[in-house]
Order: structure tokens, then sequence, then C-alpha cells
């Protein structure tokens, strides 16, 4: 039997109440202190490269075990217009052994395979150099036509590459897959049927992927 509606009254009072609870399990769910020593150096607390990213990382597996169903961790400084190599040599330093902490830590803890990592940035990089500078200081424009996102965890089939480039890595090829068949899927590992999640948006009734999107289902099989 569906729920009865929340009155405005009730509704306010249940906001108040879960920003409370929030506020109150917040100090002891990003307190790392009490972590062992072995789960600090899995995630790279004990290196000054890795640190910060790791620690961000341990706090997102303490936020799944507390029930947080939505976390966004961010690591910015990608942009390599110039310096290309030794920007992504540093960017890269900082955060492959937190992710591996992270997917390591929740497979032996039994969370990954209820838990979906999403690894990726909004555009990648051209196959091609950038301006006329040479050497290290060279750097790589924008590429928003082929570039690659990894999943993790929660009903995906690991182990697999799902469409490719061209030779030059300018263009998808094989299996173009676009930012709408990407939400399509994330909502389908969770359970949503994209064409029944139904918002509100200047007075009409919108789903997320309005401007289309399929399913990648190769992704799970």
């Amino acid at each position: 039997m569906p729920y009865p509606p929340l009155s405005l009254l009730e509704a306010r009072i249940a906001s108040y109440e879960l920003g409370y609870r929030m506020q109150t399990s917040a100090p002891d769910t990003f307190d790392l202190k009490h972590e062992d020593p072995a789960t600090q150096k899995l995630y790279g607390l004990d290196h000054p490269a890795t640190a910060e990213f790791g620690s961000q990382c341990l706090i997102a597996r303490r936020l799944v075990e507390n029930g947080v169903r939505c976390i966004q961790l961010r690591h910015g400084g990608w942009d390599a217009h110039g310096s290309l190599r030794s920007n992504h040599t540093s960017q890269a330093r900082a955060v492959d052994r937190p992710i591996a902490g992270l997917l390591t830590d929740l497979k032996q803890r039994g969370l990954l395979e209820d838990t979906l990592v999403v690894w990726g940035g909004e555009f990648g990089r051209t196959p091609t150099t950038e301006g006329k500078v040479t050497g290290d200081k060279r750097g790589r424009d924008h590429s928003p036509a082929g570039y690659t996102m990894w999943l993790a965890g929660g009903g995906v089939k690991g182990g697999q590459i799902i469409g490719s480039t061209d030779e030059l890595g300018f263009v998808p090829v094989e299996r173009p897959i676009g930012p709408n068949d990407l939400h399509a899927t994330l909502l389908h590992a969770l359970g949503l049927d994209q064409h029944r999640v139904v918002f509100g948006h200047n007075n009409r009734d919108e789903i997320p992927t309005n401007l289309g999107g399929e399913v990648v289902r190769e992704v799970f099989v």
C-alpha cells in the first residue's frame, strides 16, 4: 500500500530531522584516525602524493557503509593545454593508488557488488599537439568526440572494452556511446527505467534522458 502524501508541515519536520541525523553522524564518519594502519596504507594515506585523494576515497567507503546513496569525488587539474606529460604524470600518481584501494576495500567488505563506481570526466584530450610548442611544454586541446569512461561493481561485467576510436583516437568508429547512453545505463544499474523517472521542469514533465539514450546492455553481460 503506498504511503499517504506528507503535509507541508510533516515534510518540513522530516527534512529537519534528516538534517539533524546527518549532522550528528558526520563527525564520526569523517574521522579517519580509527582506521587501522593497513587500511590507511591501502588508500595511500602514508604518502604525500596520494594522501589527499586517498582520504577522499576512504571517506567515500565509510559513507557507503553508512547508507549514503550517491557520492561524488572530484580531482581537478587535468586540463593540460601545456606540459601534458608532467601534468598527467603527477595527476595519475595522485589517484591511481587510492582508486585501486577503494575498489579493493569495497570488494573485501562485500560492498562492491551493490556499489556502482564510475570514473571519468566531461571530455578527453586530442591525440595531436596543441600549438607550436615543443618538448615537455606541449599540450593537448579538449576532445569531446573520443574519450573513455570506466565502470566497476554494481552488476557490471568487468574486463571488457566496449567501442573503439579510429587509429589516431579522434572519433569513435565502433559502438559509439554518448552521454545520454551512459546516463540511461547508470539508471538501469540502479534499477530505474529511464522512461519512468519523471520530474517537473519548466512546467512540463520530463525524463532524465529526454534527448535520447539507450542502455548499453553489454555492460552487464
